[in-house]
């Protein structure tokens, strides 16, 4: 007797624990026999166990082995490796299932599970998604429409201004709609809304700065207030250079989010003689919206903007959470 043999539960211990785990399992060995076949993959595939035990899993399901999923389990028995996966059902065409696949004797083990309701409240999801996208963009065009309307008599300095703010804020719309609204990452925020503004030589804009997922409220802030540096930038700051660079960087520490926003190698900054819309908007709406601060120090060498508020206030950090299985 080996050593794992006499350590291995008896049969009917064995079929106790394979009822008991609650999801579809069955094993097969090195030949693809199926040796052993629980009472949920009974119920799933309703064949009784005493018809599927000892024989081979693709002559049970001939059209099976050349399928996506097939390949799958070919390629897991070759590995020797855990493999995880969801796949459609080869058996039934409305069902989704989620299969763990593992290394058990010379053959497999596979644990499955059907998410069939997950994957169509997921489809039902990105329907409603999809049409948010699409109606949000057809709000901003129809007050794009009337702004132009109401606009004409206004100076075209100020009328391209309010468009661009539209686009600003279209962009956080459209990061959050891909997001099902949930949060937007910061980095994703500050790369829509510079994209159109940013010169093409991609080494002038330096970003660095932890994963931070933002509410939607403060992710149409933080928006809006990239726009108005971005559009400064581009008019009067480093950008309107062929040297001049801009380096976005933000921390966190003690539960506080800090981001900087700095100028270097453009031409000499001056403070103005009067506060324009963008920097009362900055430093008095975004401060509002994120319960922090928000100041723009205009240094000879470049501007630098310092945007500091409660990282609760604003979002959480991390990687975004992994789907639910």
């Amino acid at each position: 007797m080996r050593p794992s043999d006499a350590l291995a539960p008896p049969e009917s211990e064995l079929q106790t624990i394979l009822e008991g785990i609650g999801e579809g399992f069955y094993a097969v060995d090195g030949d693809w026999r199926i040796r052993h076949f629980n009472g949920e993959a009974a119920r799933h595939f309703g064949r009784p166990a005493a018809e599927m035990i000892g024989r081979g899993l693709w002559e049970l399901f001939p059209g099976a082995r050349d399928t996506e999923l097939g390949r799958t389990f070919e390629a897991a028995m070759a590995s020797r490796a855990p493999v995880r996966s969801e796949s459609p059902s080869v058996v039934f065409d409305d069902r989704w299932l989620a299969y763990r696949l593992f290394p058990l004797g010379e053959g497999l083990g596979v644990v499955f599970r059907d998410i069939s309701d997950r994957k169509r409240a997921e489809q039902q999801r990105d329907l409603l998604v999809a049409e948010l996208k699409h109606r949000v963009k057809n709000t901003l065009a129809v007050v794009q429409a009337i702004a132009a309307q109401t606009l004409r008599e206004v100076a075209p300095a100020i009328r391209a201004g309010f468009e661009a703010r539209l686009l600003a804020l279209g962009a956080a719309q459209t990061v959050l709609t891909e997001k099902s609204w949930a949060s937007a990452e910061l980095h994703d925020i500050l790369a829509s809304v510079a994209r159109p503004h940013r010169p093409q030589d991609g080494g002038r804009l330096a970003v660095e700065g932890p994963p931070v997922r933002l509410h939607p409220p403060s992710a149409v802030a933080f928006s809006l207030a990239f726009h108005e540096l971005c559009t400064n930038a581009l008019k009067y700051g480093a950008w309107s250079t062929e040297r001049g660079r801009v380096e976005v960087r933000w921390t966190i520490a003690d539960g506080r989010l800090r981001v900087e926003w700095r100028e270097r190698d453009g031409p000499t900054v001056m403070a103005p003689q009067r506060t324009g819309f963008g920097a009362r908007m900055i430093e008095t709406a975004l401060a509002a919206q994120i319960r922090g601060e928000a100041r723009l120090a205009y240094e000879p060498a470049g501007l630098r903007c310092t945007i500091a508020a409660p990282l609760s206030a604003v979002g959480e950090t991390g990687a975004p959470p992994p789907a639910m299985p």
